[in-house]
């Protein structure tokens, strides 16, 4: 409060930089003592705050809370009528608090009552003119916001969001209220603030579900977006659910959207993590054919995941299917680091990065060229850039920093790879109940394991063992891929 009424203070002297108080006083009407007064901290009350806007052009957004530039001609046309209004809106709530509600149960209550409809039929016309007027660029900043996350540009997403945050606060629309929670899921997605996230996409799912009905489309389309959110960040199984669940209320009416056939694929591709391959492939072939040219994109990215997982397409093979997208650019990647085969290295970097591109799994798969060349230091600079150990960001990123400095220090540095094996277990054994690491970083830790366990003493052969029993249950479950593990 202190600091607030400080900061207040604070714009009035900035005032009287440019205007003397004599000028003041003249130009507000009001007495040069109250000026002064009102200077030296004294509670400045809304009449002469609009008295400062009429007469000096002070912006009031400046003036009340610090927003903005401090004077009305420094912002456009628009800004300057919604700062008007904003103004008014702030005087019809005074005539409001003002009004002595008790003297309702005395002989003047009819005028008190409607002198009370009347100020609130006010800010009722004060709040439609301020969502018709503030719309327009609310819808501008959104525009501004979605496409600084476009371009990873954080900072200025952070600044935007703030300025979003405040007009959201005179901006009754839903739709652009919709947007912009839906857009903070993504800011956040992309800070990797994950609980934050899920909330706010938690809450773009629960306002678009229908009225009068079980399920749409539109809350199909936020259910994916949810799901996708919870399987990035290793919660499968309630991803999973998630999408079971609206696809059975959607059923009967929905069967031929595409996005219904999208989340179709999604528990797919969930169940193929979770260590089920085969019904994982089921549900994915289910979904097809995909009419909608984008989703068919990445429908085919899982299948294709779910052919290299079965052992039934090698690398080359399904390089030679196409570019289905980032997303199955960095899968690749990724199979190509798990074969670590200077062939499917090459063919990887070549067809599914950019040149000159500098991404953790990028870098990755570079390092492994090296080291194939037999230069160890991009492997090492690699290993230090993961900042082991980190005990921040989600669960599974954790894991996966320390699983893939294991896999590259095995061929370089033993007793190194160690150390980040025990991390990399610690983080398991440290999330939460309910996340799921992936099913190739999972084979990737226990190869690892059998790697560094090959002395045959405890408690290097339980874990061996336990690695041995991991390939022989995927191998049961369809996952050729891992047979020579097994």
């Amino acid at each position: 409060m202190a600091r607030a009424k400080s900061e207040h203070l604070n714009r009035l002297h900035f005032l009287t930089q440019r205007f003397p108080q004599a000028e003041i006083a003249r130009k507000t009407g009001a007495s040069r003592n109250n000026v002064s007064r009102y200077m030296r901290g004294a509670r400045m009350p809304v009449e002469f705050a609009a008295a400062l806007v009429r007469g000096l052009g002070v912006n009031p957004a400046w003036l009340l809370a610090g927003e903005g530039t401090p004077y009305l001609s420094d912002v456009n046309t628009t800004t300057e009528r919604t700062a008007g209004d904003l103004l008014e809106l702030v005087a019809a709530m005074n005539s409001v608090a003002a009004m002595q509600l008790g003297s309702l149960t005395g002989k003047h209550h009819l005028r008190v009552l409607r002198e009370l409809n009347d100020a609130l039929a006010r800010f009722q016309q004060l709040k439609v003119s301020l969502n018709d007027r503030t719309a327009p660029i609310f819808n501008r900043i959104l525009d501004d916001y979605w496409k600084a996350l476009d371009k990873w540009e954080l900072d200025r997403a952070h600044d935007i969001q703030r300025a979003a945050e405040q007009v959201a606060k005179l901006c009754d629309d839903e739709a652009m209220n919709l947007r912009f929670e839906r857009t903070l899921a993504y800011h956040a997605f992309l800070r990797r603030d994950v609980d934050e996230s899920i909330r706010h996409q938690s809450r773009v799912f629960q306002r678009t579900l229908p009225r009068g009905a079980l399920i749409d489309e539109a809350a199909v389309k936020e259910a994916y977006n949810l799901a996708n959110t919870l399987q990035s960040v290793g919660r499968m199984r309630e991803a999973r659910s998630l999408c079971d669940g609206v696809l059975a209320l959607a059923r009967d009416r929905g069967s031929q959207w595409p996005i219904f056939r999208f989340l179709s694929a999604m528990s797919g591709y969930c169940q193929l993590e979770l260590g089920d391959l085969r019904d994982g492939m089921a549900r994915i072939m289910a979904a097809l054919p995909q009419a909608e040219a984008r989703m068919a994109l990445n429908q085919n990215s899982m299948m294709i995941r779910a052919l290299l997982l079965s052992g039934a397409m090698d690398f080359r093979q399904a390089a030679e299917m196409g570019d289905f997208g980032p997303g199955h650019a960095q899968g690749m990647v990724s199979w190509a680091i798990w074969l670590e085969q200077p062939e499917a290295l090459q063919l990887a970097v070549k067809k599914f990065t950019q040149p000159g591109a500098e991404d953790f799994t990028t870098r990755n798969a570079r390092a492994w060229l090296a080291l194939h060349k037999g230069d160890k230091e991009p492997a090492r600079q690699l290993i230090k850039d993961f900042d082991l150990p980190r005990e921040t960001g989600p669960h599974n990123e954790r894991f996966d920093r320390a699983m893939y400095a294991t896999q590259l220090a095995r061929k370089f540095a033993p007793k190194d790879a160690r150390t980040y094996f025990a991390q990399a277990e610690k983080a398991i054994g440290d999330s939460p109940p309910g996340v799921e690491m992936s099913a190739i970083g999972l084979a990737n830790h226990h190869r690892s394991a059998l790697d560094l366990c090959k002395e045959g003493k405890a408690p290097d052969a339980a874990r061996a063992q336990a690695a041995r029993a991991f390939f022989q249950r995927l191998k049961a479950n369809g996952y050729g891929a891992f047979s020579e593990l097994a």
